[in-house]
C-alpha cells in the first residue's frame, strides 16, 4: 500500500489521481490532501479518500473546514501548507498550479521516497535548487507532464552519448491556424477551450499562447540535464505523440498515448509497475493520421522567450515565470486582451535585474518581488 499526498488535490491533475487511487484501493491511499480555497471540493475529496490530513490555502475556509471534516487534522494559510508538505508519505503528487508550488515541493523532498511531479514551474524557477535536495534525500523525481513522462520511458540513459536530441510535441492550442491578423479577435474565452487536453484554467491559457511548451522546454533541459540545443519543439494537432528521443545511428523512439492525464499520472503513481486505467487505447487504424509541423515563433513569442530565458539564467527563468503568471491573472481579471500577455513578459525581463540565486529562500524572494510590480 502506498501512501499518497496530493499537494493540488482540487485541481485538474489532483482530481485525476484521486479517480486513479479509488480505482486502485489496494495499492494506494491518499493520506495528505492540499486544496487552495475550493472547501466545498476539498471536503468531497477528503471524504472520498479517507485522508487523514487536509490542508487548505485560504486561511479564512480554517475553520469551515475543520467543522466540515470532524476528526480530520486540519490545516490552514501558508504555514499550514507546509507543515502538511512535511508530512510523512511514500509518494507526493506535486500539482499546485504555479509559482505557491515551489517551496510545498521542495520542502516535501525530505518527507517522500518519490516525487511526482507535475507543477513544472517549481522546476522551471527552483529547478537547481529542487534536484540537488532531491539527490540529498535520495527522493525520486517522476515527471507527469505528459511529454516528460513520455521522455522519461522513452530516454535510454546508458545511450546519452549516442543521442543526438530529443522531441516534445505541442497541439499548437485553439489558434493554430488562426492567422496573425485576426488574433484581435481572440476572447478570453476562446483561449481557455483547448482543444484535446482537459487542463487547470492557467495551463490552457499558457497552451494558448504556448508558453506552456516553453516552460516545458525547460523542464526538459534540466530534468534530463540536456543543452538547450537538444531539445526540439515540433507541433502536432493530435496529440498523440508526446515525445521522441533520437540517436546517432539513425533511430528515433517515440512515446504514443490518447491524450489522457490519468495515463502519465497512473504511470507515475504506480512506478515502477503498469497498472490497469480507463484511457481508452490507441488504435492507429481508426486515428488515420498524424501531422507535424514547426512552431510559428512570429504569432507565439512566448515560445522563443522561453528558449531564450533557457539560454541565460536562474534569475531570469523566475521571472519569466511570475511574470507569465501575473499576466495569467490580469487576463482572469479582463484587465489585458490575450494578444498582451508576451508584451507584459518581455518587459519584466527588460526591466528586473537578475540576481545571483543560491538557496530556494532567493528563489521565494525574487518570485515576490516581481509580483510587487504589479
Amino acid at each position: 500500500m502506498r501512501t499518497i499526498a496530493i499537494h493540488g488535490a482540487t485541481g485538474s491533475i489532483g482530481l485525476n489521481a484521486v479517480d486513479i487511487i479509488q480505482r486502485h484501493p489496494d495499492r494506494f491511499r491518499a493520506k495528505v490532501l492540499i486544496g487552495g480555497s475550493n472547501v466545498s471540493k476539498l471536503v468531497e475529496v477528503a471524504k472520498q479518500t479517507s485522508a487523514e490530513h487536509v490542508a487548505i490555502a485560504d486561511l479564512s475556509s480554517y475553520k469551515d473546514l475543520k467543522q466540515y471534516l470532524p476528526g480530520v487534522q486540519i490545516y490552514g494559510g501558508e504555514t499550514g501548507i507546509l507543515e502538511a508538505a512535511c508530512i510523512d508519505v511514500d509518494m507526493c503528487l506535486a500539482a499546485i498550479t504555479g509559482a505557491s508550488g515551489i517551496l510545498p515541493t521542495y520542502k516535501a523532498l525530505a518527507h517522500c521516497n518519490y516525487l511526482a511531479l507535475a507543477n513544472k514551474e517549481s522546476i522551471v524557477a527552483g529547478g537547481e535548487q529542487i534536484l540537488a535536495e532531491a539527490s540529498t534525500q535520495n527522493t525520486k523525481i517522476l515527471p507527469v507532464d505528459s511529454e516528460h513522462s513520455g521522455l522519461y520511458q522513452i530516454f535510454e540513459e546508458s545511450h546519452r552519448s549516442a543521442l543526438t536530441h530529443v522531441t516534445i510535441t505541442a497541439s499548437g492550442g485553439p489558434f493554430r491556424s488562426l492567422p496573425k491578423n485576426q488574433f484581435h479577435t481572440i476572447t478570453k474565452e476562446m483561449a481557455l477551450k483547448h482543444p484535446n487536453w482537459m487542463m487547470g484554467p492557467k495551463n490552457t491559457i499558457d497552451s494558448a499562447t504556448l508558453m506552456n511548451k516553453g516552460l516545458e522546454y525547460i523542464e526538459a533541459a534540466l530534468l534530463f540535464k540536456l543543452a538547450p540545443d537538444k531539445i526540439k519543439i515540433v507541433v502536432h494537432p493530435q496529440s498523440i505523440v508526446h515525445a521522441l528521443s533520437s540517436y546517432q545511428d539513425g533511430a528515433t523512439l517515440a512515446h504514443l498515448g490518447m491524450p489522457d492525464m490519468r495515463a502519465p499520472i497512473s504511470y507515475a503513481l504506480a512506478w515502477p509497475e503498469r497498472i490497469k486505467t480507463p484511457v481508452p487505447p490507441l488504435n492507429l487504424a481508426t486515428l488515420g493520421s498524424l501531422t507535424f509541423e514547426e512552431p510559428d515563433y512570429d504569432r507565439f513569442p512566448c515560445l522563443r522567450i522561453a528558449e531564450n530565458v533557457m539560454r541565460s539564467s536562474q534569475a531570469a527563468r523566475i521571472v519569466m515565470n511570475a511574470a507569465d503568471e501575473i499576466a495569467f491573472q490580469k487576463l482572469m481579471a479582463n484587465e489585458i486582451h490575450f494578444t498582451e500577455i508576451p508584451a507584459i513578459i518581455q518587459n519584466y525581463l527588460d526591466t528586473f535585474l537578475f540576481p545571483e540565486i543560491n538557496s530556494i529562500e532567493d528563489v521565494i524572494a525574487l518570485d515576490k518581488i516581481c509580483r510587487l510590480k504589479l
